[in-house]
């Protein structure tokens, strides 16, 4: 359940006849996307050995003194291999853009790198005075470490971080065995919430937007299905309760909470005449601008299967459906910018949560009924973290005042 607002402004628009509907609109192949992820958690015991160590450390200051990545981008633009442009209209990135806009208004040079002619999200950025940069993405310290990267998008291993700390997650693990899926759903649901048994979801160990991830799974036929839909993405997938309520996207920058967005999934509201479809039809009629048409097709059919609905129920009035896994306004949903209401305990959770994690940028998922409301009096919990966080949601929300999340990075910086 990830996907706050369409995290980049290149989404790929409603899903199309042919496409995973797993996927959604970011579709992504199989097998490829399995093979790197699976790899990239088994290695990384290794990676963190090899690169972490005191040696390499030492190798990687050594390569920075003396400036080899510019040596490099110069050889590259010699060739026509690599060349720069600096019309911030013409990136596609929409994170990079707010960045290149704040640096402007700093007297910063800000330059998009193009790989024979196409964007990758790397990008140059100087000032006088200053050392000029070259990052992918977000730029951080000149003396970051990067350690914690391989944590921080690993569903898993961040749970065990913030389980260690103390801080609030869902009950789940990860499994690659149906067997050990089995188990873990069983003490799920012996554990369930209210004294209720819990649902359940199952999504890659790995990956964003929610793809190929299963909500509302009540047993174990269910289980096994959305267990394979996961694994095609990934050797492990994560088995954990499904928490209610909106997904919050809070962004801690240098250990500061910079914005806290709530992202919601298509929804109606009934008014105990309308069936979901009608009520459906009738909120695409009211089109709101930046938000996609709510579409009823097979996967909305799945979802509201699970809820016992079909897209002929009438939902009672002031009774809200959600129609989709999937958060974001490509998908027909919202986005509110709750910086300002969010609770000053659930504010230090957050920063509580990023000095666990260790990083200086940090996007946390987070799910709560009632941002306005201590964390403590709630059931919610942290359900993943994003080391390439979109600091553009917090620029560009549907509702709430618009924060300004590109000025804490270059402060971070000290520009």
């Amino acid at each position: 359940m990830k996907n706050i607002q369409d995290e980049q402004k290149q989404e790929q628009g409603p899903h199309q006849p042919g496409q995973c509907v797993y996927c959604g609109n970011n579709p992504v192949p199989h097998f490829i996307n399995w093979y790197n992820e699976s790899l990239n958690i088994l290695l990384t015991p290794f990676r963190q050995f090899l690169l972490y160590n005191p040696l390499s450390q030492k190798i990687k200051k050594w390569f920075s003194r003396g400036k080899i990545s510019f040596k490099i981008l110069s050889a590259a633009e010699k060739f026509g291999i690599v060349k720069r442009q600096d019309d911030v209209t013409k990136c596609k990135v929409r994170r990079a853009q707010v960045l290149w806009e704040e640096a402007k208004k700093r007297g910063i040079n800000f330059y998009e790198l193009l790989l024979f002619g196409r964007g990758f999200d790397t990008y140059l950025a100087e000032k006088t005075g200053k050392e000029k940069i070259i990052f992918s993405g977000l730029p951080r310290p000149d003396d970051y470490n990067g350690s914690v990267l391989d944590v921080m998008d690993d569903k898993w291993l961040l749970k065990k971080i913030l389980m260690e700390h103390g801080l609030p997650v869902p009950f789940g693990g990860s499994a690659w065995r149906f067997g050990e899926a089995a188990a873990i759903f069983e003490k799920i649901q012996k554990n369930g919430s209210g004294g209720q048994p819990a649902c359940v979801i199952v999504k890659p160990r790995t990956g964003s937007r929610g793809r190929h991830s299963t909500t509302f799974i009540k047993n174990l036929k269910g289980l096994k299905q959305a267990f394979k839909i996961a694994k095609k993405l990934n050797f492990w997938a994560v088995v954990e309760e499904q928490l209610d309520g909106p997904v919050y996207r809070a962004t801690v920058i240098n250990n500061e909470l910079v914005g806290v967005l709530r992202g919601d999934p298509p929804q109606v509201s009934g008014d105990g005449v309308l069936n979901i479809e009608q009520l459906v039809n009738k909120k695409n009629s009211q089109p709101h601008e930046g938000v996609a048409n709510i579409l009823i097709d097979q996967k909305m059919e799945i979802f509201l299967e699970k809820q016992g609905l079909t897209a002929k129920s009438v939902p009672k009035e002031g009774g809200l459906v959600n129609l989709s896994e999937k958060i974001g306004v490509s998908y027909g949903g919202s986005s509110s910018e709750d910086f300002d209401i969010c609770h000053p305990e659930n504010k230090s959770l957050f920063v509580r949560a990023a000095r666990a994690v260790g990083d200086p940028i940090v996007g946390f998922d987070f799910i709560i009924p009632d941002i306005t409301k201590p964390y403590s009096q709630q059931h919610c919990g942290f359900i993943e973290a994003n080391s390439l966080p979109f600091i553009n949601l917090h620029h560009d929300p549907l509702k709430g005042a618009p924060r300004n999340a590109a000025a804490k990075i270059w402060d971070m910086l000290g520009w």
